[in-house]
């Protein structure tokens, strides 16, 4: 009896600039199971032999007579070997057949005549025993992380956990979605049907299973949408936009960053797909969540560069940081925002009474005031938040993962411990006062971070302006 392609396992081995274009995707849209391994090396074959080796290499070659010996030895002997050369040479065939294996194809490859013959090789038993699947899970498993882990950049782990989840669950239908539970929209930041897709925004509205599973920090599985509760609320959406719903099951993992809800990997299969199993969606909770460490690991790492970084780039007087560094640190709060979907803000603040001093009380007065003022700054702000100065009277605050509201908060913290402190060179009644500005990011008008600093320029001109408050913000005129 044939394998069906719902259990049929591909060990796919060689050169990958020698496969046909979509190959990948076109094997996981027929559900196939594939590992994909660069050698043959006997420490690295899979214990559990799969049902069909694809081979590709440009030529035939002692390369491909080797893979060819090793993938018929031992109790792999019985499994079909598929061989598609990347060159166009007729005879490259007739010498990979004389090789062993069991069929050969030549560049240019029509996929659909690919697909046909591997079903045709499949002649194995109808199914493994769950034993077999759980191996085979477990060494994907193994395969996968050993990528992931060999990945240094954060979008990279995210496209090759998606690529690799859907060959590995036999799906062709996997997302990454950068999303949070106080954002109505989020970001798509890995497609598997369409790689070329980035950030594209979606509406949370639409999808109460990705609401829920982001407002829960817990698995949404539903095995049948239209038998779920979720379809009362999206059926009468679809019936208005016209369109029929192209989901049949679907599982939403969510992802944590810096212990804080960050996104969600999104499983789904087609209404005429097998549905999504338990078995499938405990594999993607697994790999999901080592991931996830991985992306914590790499979110640790790059702090640590940030602050090394920043250490060599301080205001003299004050101790903040200066121009140089504040500019690399909202670039990279900017990407950070942008990759996890998250919310930052930066705030300006002016210290109105400097010239005054200097006035009164000479230049040095001034400089002793400027740096007890960057201390206070440095001492109050949070671990994560940054401080520096921006002008002769100014100080800049970059406030990682903190809203309008929380920003306000943070200005009045250090109103207060301004307040308190006592300046030996000032008379209490010329004690600092502070006008504000703050910008929050995502904002409409923000798509850099010159962007940015004009914004929070214009804000902390509206607070200056103002006789009670004295915070003006980037989206209203009073504060």
């Amino acid at each position: 009896m044939a394998t069906t392609s719902s259990s049929a396992r591909i060990l796919l081995v060689g050169d990958a600039a020698a496969r046909p274009d979509g190959l990948e995707r076109a094997l996981a849209r027929v559900g196939y199971q594939v590992r994909e391994q660069a050698t043959t090396d006997d420490e690295q074959l899979p214990a559990t032999a799969p049902d069909l080796a694809l081979i590709t290499t440009p030529m035939v070659d002692d390369w491909l007579r080797q893979v060819l010996t090793t993938l018929g030895a031992g109790g792999w002997g019985g499994i079909p070997r598929l061989v598609v050369l990347g060159r166009p040479d007729p005879d490259g065939v007739v010498q990979a057949l004389g090789l062993g294996a069991e069929d050969a194809m030549i560049a240019p490859v029509h996929l659909p005549e690919l697909l046909a013959r591997i079903e045709a090789r499949l002649r194995r038993p109808a199914s493994p025993s769950a034993d077999r699947q759980a191996l085979w899970r477990q060494e994907l498993m193994f395969d996968i992380l050993s990528e992931l882990s060999s990945t240094l950049r954060a979008e990279a782990i995210i496209e090759t956990l998606v690529r690799r989840m859907g060959l590995a669950l036999e799906l062709a239908r996997c997302s990454f979605l950068l999303a949070t539970p106080w954002e109505r929209y989020g970001r798509v930041a890995a497609v598997l049907e369409q790689p070329s897709t980035r950030d594209l925004r979606v509406d949370l509205y639409r999808y109460p299973e990705i609401r829920e599973a982001l407002r829960t920090e817990r698995t949404v599985f539903v095995p049948d949408l239209r038998q779920h509760s979720f379809y009362e609320e999206l059926g009468p959406l679809w019936t208005e936009l016209g369109v029929e719903p192209e989901v049949g099951s679907v599982a939403v993992i969510p992802v944590s960053l810096a212990e804080r809800p960050a996104g969600v990997f999104l499983l789904r299969t087609g209404p005429d797909d097998p549905v999504l199993t338990e078995a499938q969606v405990q594999f993607a909770e697994r790999l999901v969540a080592a991931a996830s460490r991985l992306l914590n690991a790499e979110e640790r790492r790059a702090g640590a560069a940030r602050r090394q970084s920043g250490a060599h780039a301080l205001d003299p007087l004050t101790g903040c940081g200066n121009l140089e560094a504040l500019d690399r640190r909202l670039e990279e709060e900017l990407r950070r925002a942008r990759r996890y979907a998250l919310t930052f803000s930066m705030v300006l603040l002016d210290v109105d009474q400097l010239r005054d001093w200097n006035q009164r009380f000479g230049a040095a007065t001034g400089d002793r005031v400027m740096a007890e003022l960057g201390g206070l700054l440095l001492g109050e702000v949070r671990t994560p938040d940054f401080v520096g100065r921006y002008g002769g009277d100014e100080f800049a605050l970059v406030l990682p993962e903190t809203d309008l509201a929380g920003a306000r908060a943070s200005i009045g913290r250090l109103r207060q411990r301004v307040v308190t402190h006592d300046f030996p060179d000032l008379p209490v009644e010329a004690r600092p006062a502070l006008a504000a500005g703050i910008v929050t990011y995502p904002h409409p008008s923000a798509s850099d971070t010159r962007d940015l600093c004009t914004l929070a320029e214009s804000a902390l001109e509206r607070g200056k302006a103002q006789v009670d408050g004295r915070i003006g913000t980037a989206e209203s005129v009073a504060a």
